[in-house]
């Protein structure tokens, strides 16, 4: 009877036990769930703070070091033009709308993303509708309790406007702002380029220095107005007397500037300096006035004349000066000068 009494005992206890143990795993899953919804929504949260700062939010689940899938967030139409579920029939959609020659730095920047480096990348990409948009791509990797890549986030932002507007200041800062013409820092910056690949390739080059003739005049009798538009046909008579590979740019005032790269040999250089010449000679028509002027040119050649940017620029000065002196309207080699010749004359 006794025995029977201790065996009971042990059985209460033993259920006790197992029932306090139940209470505890309820209590760990009650505490597991609690978590769970917590993470839900700090990630909710999380999900719609993105939402909120950036244009779409698309999501690489990974495996063993491979990409397992991608979600698109559903503001990817506004974006790209495609919706989430033609990204999921897709899996290659987010490639093929990329442009080709940003494709190797896309996929450069995937790999590197999935070797643990969250830098971001800007490229470009093709709108469903046909248009080149801008699109900055930022990275947040999530990573496992190993510490082994889990997923990551990509964080799209559209930045089509801002990198217009950046084009826009980098050509205003290198372009005359009236005639639309390269200005004296981009002429420069292709003269020295122009020089290096001529050296590498053993071809000439020439410099034009145009300046107008009687500029001042058309100032004094019609106002700065119809000076400026003069300047402005000046420009376009100019441009169309050389190839479109070569250039044309306004130092200033009335003083323009010309470069032909492979120009040839000096009767080339010559000819091209004619033609600018000759097609300052029409009249300008301004504001119902007519206006007759003209142009002295003078022409620097590389090697023949120098080799250095700065001093070819110098020495097509000079020249376009003993022009004028010449009696204007007209042209002048630098390989023509007496030695020492810097030229100056009034307009």
């Amino acid at each position: 009877m006794a025995s029977d009494a201790r065996g009971k005992e042990r059985f209460t206890a033993e259920i006790a036990a197992l029932n306090r143990r139940i209470a505890e795993l309820e209590d760990l899953h009650a505490q597991c769930l609690e978590t769970e919804r917590a993470l839900r929504r700090n990630e909710d949260r999380y999900r719609r703070l993105l939402e909120s700062v950036t244009d779409y939010v698309y999501t690489v689940t990974v495996r063993d070091g491979q990409a397992l899938s991608t979600v698109h967030g559903p503001n990817c139409l506004a974006v790209t033009g495609y919706a989430a579920e033609e990204y999921r029939d897709n899996p290659l959609l987010w490639l093929t709308m990329v442009p080709e020659e940003d494709r190797p730095a896309v996929l450069l920047h995937a790999a590197r993303v999935m070797a643990g480096d969250p830098a971001p990348l800007e490229h470009r990409i093709v709108h469903k509708d046909g248009t080149i948009r801008f699109v900055r791509n930022t990275p947040v990797i999530h990573r496992d309790a190993a510490g082994s890549l889990a997923s990551y986030d990509g964080i799209i932002n559209d930045v089509t406007e801002r990198r217009r507007a950046e084009e826009l200041i980098t050509r205003m800062s290198l372009h005359d702002g009236l005639t639309g013409l390269p200005n004296r820092a981009l002429y420069m910056d292709r003269l020295r380029q122009t020089l290096k690949l001529a050296e590498r390739t053993g071809e000439k080059a020439a410099v034009y220095f145009i300046d107008l003739d009687r500029f001042k005049a058309v100032n004094d009798a019609f106002g700065h107005e119809a000076g400026d538009r003069v300047l402005v046909e000046a420009a376009r008579r100019l441009a169309v007397c050389v190839r479109r590979s070569d250039t044309v740019a306004r130092l200033g005032g009335d003083e323009f500037v010309a470069l032909t790269p492979g120009v040839g040999d000096v009767a080339n250089a010559s000819l091209i300096a004619g033609k600018l010449v000759a097609a300052m000679r029409a009249p300008f028509l301004v504001l119902g006035r007519r206006c007759t002027l003209g142009a002295s040119v003078g022409v620097a050649l590389f090697p023949d004349d120098a080799s250095r940017a700065g001093e070819l620029l110098r020495l097509a000065d000079a020249a376009m000066y003993a022009a004028k002196n010449a009696g204007r309207n007209g042209w002048r080699m630098a390989g023509d000068l007496p030695a020492g010749t810097h030229g100056s004359t009034s307009e």
